[in-house]
């Protein structure tokens, strides 16, 4: 195959720049043609994508974390030029690696097998937009406590791992304050008050947390899980269960399953897509159902 390959050198803490040399030489070995990316900073990955020539490809394939895949497949997505997407590949190295783990990859040697292997899956895409722009996510956007953890747990991550953001939850949560939340789903109006909000295509966010153990990635739907305002004491107790999907039995938690989302939030609130920290509310959601082909290794 012939694979456009773009690598960020930084994800995982550095481990980028170690492991993308050897998934590279991988990859030729098993006799595809390469032709690779190295970014340089943060969205380099989108302007490099949406300017490529991908018609002359047959795959495309982001070697780094959620946040590269994330850039690569906006870059996807935003190319003009484009008559058929590529087959989008995935080479986790990063620190979290959160999609990757619903469609079987947990090393960069999964990658590389998926793309050998050329097993396929339509998936589908969330896009969504904020102060008038669209984006596009593959895993999850969330807002409340999750984005206040991510801003905290990126500054750690280096040194701490996964661990920076279990230590910054606790952090979050004690100083957390609740926030009033008008959403429409499918046309059926909501109001609350919440403390955490996570829009979910797949199982996984920040590393290992199923905060979405429900979801399915081709099913055309997505799902809001939502934290309803309650005490402290009570989020806390909520939080070892979200590593196991437990807490869809807490009585504070409400899921919304549905194909698109509106959202005001009182006060505005900052976004979290893909662990990226940009964007505000109010936020438009809406799933673009089997939008691009991926390699899959389960």
């Amino acid at each position: 195959m012939k694979i456009q390959l773009v690598y960020n050198p930084h994800s995982g803490g550095g481990r980028g720049d170690n492991l993308a040399p050897l998934a590279i030489k991988a990859l030729q070995d098993a006799g595809h043609q390469i032709t690779e990316h190295r970014t340089l900073y943060h969205d380099h990955a989108t302007e490099i994508v949406r300017h490529l020539d991908l018609n002359t490809c047959d795959a495309l394939v982001s070697v780094g974390g959620d946040g590269t895949m994330y850039e690569v497949l906006n870059g996807l997505i935003k190319n003009k030029k484009v008559r058929t997407y590529p087959t989008f590949g995935v080479i986790p190295v990063g620190t979290g690696n959160s999609f990757s783990q619903d469609i079987g990859m947990k090393t960069w040697r999964d990658g590389v097998i998926a793309i050998n292997e050329a097993k396929k899956k339509q998936v589908d895409v969330m896009k969504f937009t904020t102060e008038s722009e669209d984006y596009y996510s593959i895993n999850c956007i969330s807002f409340g406590l999750p984005t206040d953890v991510c801003i905290h747990g990126n500054k750690y991550k280096k040194f701490l791992g996964k661990t920076a953001y279990t230590v910054s939850a606790l952090i979050e949560i004690m100083r957390f304050k609740p926030f009033h939340v008008k959403l429409e789903v499918d046309g059926v109006e909501h109001e609350f008050d919440s403390a955490l909000a996570n829009f979910s295509n797949s199982t996984i966010f920040g590393g290992n947390m199923k905060i979405s153990p429900n979801s399915v990635i081709d099913d055309g739907l997505i799902e809001l899980v939502i934290l309803n305002n309650c005490k402290k004491g009570e989020i806390l107790k909520a939080l070892p269960t979200l590593y196991t999907g437990k807490h869809l039995s807490n009585p504070h938690i409400k899921v919304y399953q549905g194909k698109h989302f509106k959202v005001e939030t009182f006060p505005e609130k900052t976004l979290n897509p893909e662990g990226e920290i940009f964007g505000v509310t109010p936020l438009e959601v809406s799933v673009l159902p089997k939008k691009i082909e991926m390699f899959i290794k389960n």
